[in-house]
């Protein structure tokens, strides 16, 4: 079984060209960071503002998910009514979880059920005021509660301003507080207050709902 993510970025013909090109090595770099963490996992960028993962841990996609999202967000731009919806929602993402038949990077093959589901639920979120993250599998018994799980997360960081994703970023990283207050500059209570702005405590359950499902079980 194997958890993929299909994603692009929202609005992004409304960032500058340098602040494309920045965000685009942005994500590159992301992706190596995650290689390293995660080494089954494998990300590409599809005409400028479509994203592509597979991985085959499937417990690991909802974190993975959230630091994706949470990284866009915390990419700084110039703030006017054109990039509003690229600071306030970031990036829309779906998650499919299913079978693979070809999974060859090196050839850019990537075909099976997973990538379909993907694929075909974020073709279907038409509407950014009805969320920007779905979570697809082959069982609907078990789609329909991480829908919901997954909804009200992304509401949560939907409405993360561009410091309180930063602060989210590296503690889905594993960061302790003292070293995010240390990297980004700022005092260790203000970290604190982002986190509890935030709800951080509401991500970190969510995330570990996700992790601890036996995925084997709906095969």
């Amino acid at each position: 079984m194997f958890a993929t993510i299909s994603a692009d970025i929202v609005a992004s013909t409304s960032l500058s060209v340098n602040e494309t090109i920045g965000l685009k090595q942005r994500i590159e770099s992301l992706f190596g960071l995650l290689k390293v963490s995660y080494p089954d996992f494998e990300g590409r960028q599809i005409k400028g503002d479509y994203i592509e993962c597979v991985m085959q841990s499937v417990s690991n996609v909802f974190r993975i998910a959230f630091i994706i999202k949470s990284c866009i967000k915390s990419f700084s731009t110039a703030k006017n009514e054109k990039t509003k919806n690229f600071h306030t929602y970031g990036i829309r993402m779906a998650i499919g979880i299913g079978d693979m038949r070809i999974v060859d990077t090196e050839q850019g093959i990537w075909d099976g059920e997973a990538i379909y589901l993907s694929g075909r639920a974020l073709e279907e979120m038409s509407s950014l005021n009805k969320g920007t993250m779905s979570v697809q599998t082959s069982n609907k018994q078990l789609s329909a509660p991480l829908q919901t799980i997954a909804l009200l997360a992304d509401a949560i960081l939907n409405d993360m301003t561009v410091r309180q994703s930063e602060v989210v970023y590296y503690k889905l990283l594993g960061f302790k507080e003292a070293d995010i207050a240390k990297k980004l500059g700022i005092s260790q209570a203000s970290v604190n207050n982002a986190s509890t702005a935030t709800k951080w405590y509401c991500i970190e359950e969510a995330i570990k709902y996700f992790e601890q499902v036996n995925f084997e079980e709906y095969e």
